[in-house]
């Protein structure tokens, strides 16, 4: 199977078959085939071996078990892959997959055909309703950056709003947001930050590294920090589990309020 990932023309589309028969599209010696074998191989974005994974479970069983749809969010979902993994992980989920790319939403689209609970959108995520742009697009297909800029540039694309994102599945309620932005989750987290609190699960490749002594975490920590979490380390990702989300804790007696970043 990782042979055909290299085999062919560079760019060449190439599928690739799971072992439980789905097929998935990836670009050959492109990034792809590095984002498929941490999904799949090294399994990064797994944290069902963390023994807070069963609270996970039991909070999606409860959503349903209400008449309700869990709510997925993948922010940066690249070529679909982490969508697909969640898909399977989650079958009765609704995912959103969000990817600004032209070129990764079009395999992105490709691999959710065989997946009805996937919603792919050509989009950005930031915290308010804006328009952004790839400011860096001879970047690998896994590492395209955004910044705002004008609705008339011939670039740019819609930015939404994690609310936004909630409210285009009626009945639903979060569950997961999985976000590898490459940095822009330093305005994911600035402000509009409501749905912080009730999202038992935040999946997150930090980016720090990249932009040093812009503290692109910064707005995260502070959102955080006043919840009751814990956070998990895996591969280049973290878990934070929200035990508030997850135990279904009164907000209102807690005293907690919704975070602003600083």
């Amino acid at each position: 199977m990782f042979c055909r990932l290299y085999v062919g023309r560079a760019g060449k589309v190439g599928r690739v078959i799971l072992p439980n028969g789905h097929r998935l599209f990836i670009r050959k010696w492109t990034s792809d085939a590095s984002v498929f074998l941490q999904m799949f191989v090294d399994r990064e974005w797994d944290f069902t071996a963390f023994p807070q994974s069963a609270l996970v479970m039991n909070k999606y069983r409860d959503i349903l078990s209400r008449g309700r749809r869990p709510v997925i969010i993948d922010c940066g979902a690249n070529t679909g892959l982490s969508s697909v993994f969640l898909a399977q992980l989650f079958p009765e989920a609704e995912i959103v997959s969000l990817e600004p790319s032209t070129d990764n939403f079009r395999i992105l689209s490709q691999n959710a055909e065989l997946f009805p609970s996937i919603t792919p959108i050509r989009c950005g995520v930031w915290d308010r309703s804006t328009h952004l742009k790839i400011t860096n697009r001879t970047a690998k297909p896994w590492a395209y950056q955004t910044g705002e800029c004008d609705p008339a540039d011939p670039d740019a694309i819609p930015a939404l709003t994690i609310p936004d994102i909630i409210e285009k599945v009626p009945d639903g309620e979060l569950l997961i947001i999985k976000i590898d932005v490459e940095g822009a989750e330093e305005a994911i987290f600035r402000s509009n930050t409501d749905w912080v609190i009730k999202t038992p699960l935040i999946m997150i490749e930090l980016h720090d590294w990249i932009f040093p002594q812009r503290r692109t975490s910064s707005n995260l920590i502070v959102c955080i920090a006043k919840m009751r979490f814990e956070i998990l380390l895996q591969g280049g990702n973290a878990f934070i589990f929200n035990w508030d989300a997850l135990t279904e804790m009164d907000h209102a007696q807690t005293g907690q309020q919704p975070c602003n970043g600083g």
